[in-house]
């Protein structure tokens, strides 16, 4: 459905607030951190094909560099302190293995998924610094892929527990975390679907009404993928919410940005569980294939909800940051 978006003006001059500020430098301060480590790494490295992949990496995360500086610039922010520009070295130190090379990358591009969900949900007034950002963190999951799928041919990924049923056959096992990831996102879909249902019965704007009914099919159609594929795996199902939420009486203190609020942190929650999903999901291929899915479908709805609670003026307006005099 397509949503008409008219954003409010401040006046000619573009305009970032203070949590966007922030989200500017800090991320320029974790770019600048992972490429300094990957070309130390890079140039110490042994195995060619891995030395290529390094260097992927840096150029990916150096394109992001340039954008957040440019950015930096524009709104006239304090810049971190730079690393080095490269390392050259012509030794190759054997107790820095491949393999440990291999685990301080992995566990820093985790590490720095965490901080750019949180810049990318925060970023909510300047629409060209949260597209930025939300590039960042599709290339940064690209990424995850690339050095994962790397050091699982290579077998240096280590092995979690496997969650063991009575079937004696199972085409691709799972760990009793990516079970755990299964049942816990259910569980937030049956709470989002019973919330959704519930605003239903009080919503007053008809395009909001709208937004919402498009929001329990796409719930109800997650949740029937993700119950049968739970069945698949013998995981216990939790208990359904109530079929419909009908509410006869109509309390005007139920206010349609008060419902909105609770949809978009409710959003936000799941992309949060999504990325989780994702990066915990390191035997099945096929179930990280379907966390990553839901991970995009969310950033598409997760924008179209935002902009639209802009045009509505249901976001909560952040303090805009003031350029040094």
């Amino acid at each position: 459905m397509g949503i008409s978006i008219f954003k409010k003006s401040r006046g000619l001059k573009e305009e970032i607030d203070i949590k966007e500020a922030y989200n500017i430098w800090s991320m320029m301060r974790a770019r600048y951190h992972s490429v300094d480590t990957i070309q130390i790494f890079k140039d110490i490295a042994h195995d060619r094909d891995f030395i290529i992949m390094l260097g992927r990496l840096a150029d990916s995360w150096n394109k992001f560099i340039y954008e957040y500086e440019a950015q930096a610039v524009k709104f006239k922010l304090k810049t971190p302190i730079r690393p080095p520009y490269d390392y050259r070295t012509s030794a190759k130190i054997n107790q820095f293995t491949d393999r440990y090379i291999f685990t301080r990358v992995f566990n820093d591009i985790v590490a720095q998924l965490y901080p750019l969900v949180t810049a990318y949900r925060t970023t909510t007034t300047n629409d060209l610094v949260r597209k930025i950002i939300l590039n960042d963190l599709k290339e940064h999951v690209q990424s995850f892929e690339l050095v994962y799928k790397y050091g699982k041919l290579k077998g240096w990924m280590d092995e979690p527990p496997a969650y063991k049923t009575a079937k004696t056959v199972v085409t691709e096992m799972l760990t009793t975390g990516e079970a755990f990831h299964l049942l816990d996102h259910i569980s937030h879909r049956y709470h989002q679907l019973q919330l959704t249902k519930f605003f239903l019965s009080f919503a007053h704007d008809k395009e909001f009404r709208l937004i919402l009914n498009q929001g329990v099919k796409t719930l109800e159609k997650e949740t029937e993928i993700l119950q049968e594929l739970s069945l698949q795996h013998e995981i216990q199902l939790p208990i359904r919410p109530p079929h419909s939420m009908l509410v006869p009486v109509e309390p005007e203190t139920a206010e349609d940005s008060f419902m909105y609020q609770a949809i978009l942190i409710g959003m936000q929650t799941a992309i949060d569980l999504h990325v989780r999903a994702v990066l915990e999901t390191i035997r099945n291929d096929a179930l990280r294939k379907v966390f990553y899915q839901l991970f995009e479908d969310e950033l598409v709805m997760h924008e179209n909800i935002l902009k639209y609670g802009k045009a509505k003026g249901w976001i909560i307006a952040v303090p805009i940051y003031a350029e040094p005099v």
